[in-house]
């Protein structure tokens, strides 16, 4: 099973890459043998790395696999551009944030990053992505959230989430106050522990508190028209790399029969959860909901529906470009993720 690694964000962005990373050990291969290809895979926290791990879809897989665990995506982006990752976890808008404030418009040859899948829980009962109000503070609506405190984290869909919401409560800049924190494990601390009134990002940090009653959902992504995919974004170089891009294509095949295995093991997954990743039994049980996903196609609908998001945030300034949010996807991983889908 490949080896489960951690680096510091300050170690990758010092490309300290080598320090850090051990192949699994495993038999060495004969001297004239060909090097096994590697793909260093970023993500954001251990869910998916343990579950993939639990579900044994790797095993015999002709390539190594190494995960680097870097809380948000501002952390997974600078890793892959320092190439201390090959393929980073991220929203599905991270990119239109760095296409749209890029200083070289992109094209689908010179793209420095491109979405290569894209996944997301499919029942509507767990919406990926919310915006929610402290009850105690008396947020009950978008509206009481004029003059109060509202946590977020730049890039990705949470900032998206949050864009959103302040254009559908019709807030200007003046009408309630922002706070931005580093990742979304600040910006759900600070709102949980009740120094902010308002929270936009993942529904899986305070569904806990939802159901305590002590946080009041206000506007959730699927109300916004968000996608809200989690997505994995591949440099253009490893793109380009017949080896890289084979095992790439391999591997998300497997992960796509680890999500058919994570839907008839949640049982299994609440333990790891609790056993790996110390949640509580209740966060678990949430969790493993939440997390229990399926890979969506990147096609043309998507792409419709991204393209919308781009337009309304570079008419809200929140990006400096007017940008074509085609060429930020590749759709050569779609037989592999979703074989009966049309690209």
């Amino acid at each position: 099973m490949p080896n489960l690694v951690t680096l510091s964000r300050r170690a990758l962005l010092a490309s300290a890459l080598a320090v850090g990373l051990h192949s699994a050990a495993r038999a060495e291969p004969p001297a004239d043998a060909a090097p096994r290809t590697k793909l260093l895979v970023g993500f954001q926290d251990w869910t998916l790395p343990e579950t993939v791990a639990a579900s044994g879809v790797l095993a015999g897989a002709p390539y190594d696999i190494q995960w680097v665990v870097l809380p948000g995506p501002a952390a997974q982006l600078s890793a892959l551009y320092s190439k201390a990752i090959d393929v980073g976890h991220m929203g599905d808008t991270s990119l239109i944030i760095e296409q749209g404030k890029a200083k070289t418009p992109w094209t689908a040859q010179t793209a420095p990053l491109q979405i290569v899948a894209g996944w997301r829980a499919t029942n509507a009962k767990y919406p990926p992505i919310v915006t929610v109000g402290r009850v105690a503070a008396g947020v009950n609506t978008l509206a009481d959230l004029k003059g109060r405190t509202w946590a977020y984290n730049f890039g990705g869909f949470n900032y998206l989430q949050y864009v959103l919401s302040t254009l559908k409560a019709g807030f200007g800049p003046k009408d309630y106050e922002p706070v931005q924190l580093a990742d979304q494990n600040a910006t759900s601390a600070a709102f949980l522990a009740g120094r902010v009134d308002g929270f936009s990002g993942s529904a899986i940090v305070v569904a806990e508190a939802v159901e305590r009653g002590t946080a009041k959902v206000l506007v959730t992504s699927d109300d916004l028209d968000i996608p809200a995919l989690n997505v994995l974004s591949a440099r253009g170089d490893v793109l380009r790399d017949p080896a890289k891009k084979a095992a790439l294509g391999d591997f998300l095949a497997r992960v796509r029969r680890h999500w058919d295995w994570f839907a008839v093991n949640t049982a299994t997954v609440e333990t790891l959860l609790v056993e790996k990743l110390k949640q509580t039994p209740a966060r678990a049980r949430v969790s493993a909901e939440y997390l229990k996903a399926s890979f969506q196609p990147l096609d043309d609908d998507l792409v419709r529906r991204e393209q919308r998001i781009a337009d309304v945030l570079f008419e809200a300034k929140a990006i400096p470009n007017k940008i074509d949010v085609a060429v930020e996807f590749t759709r050569d991983f779609n037989t592999a993720t979703v074989p009966a889908a049309q690209n």
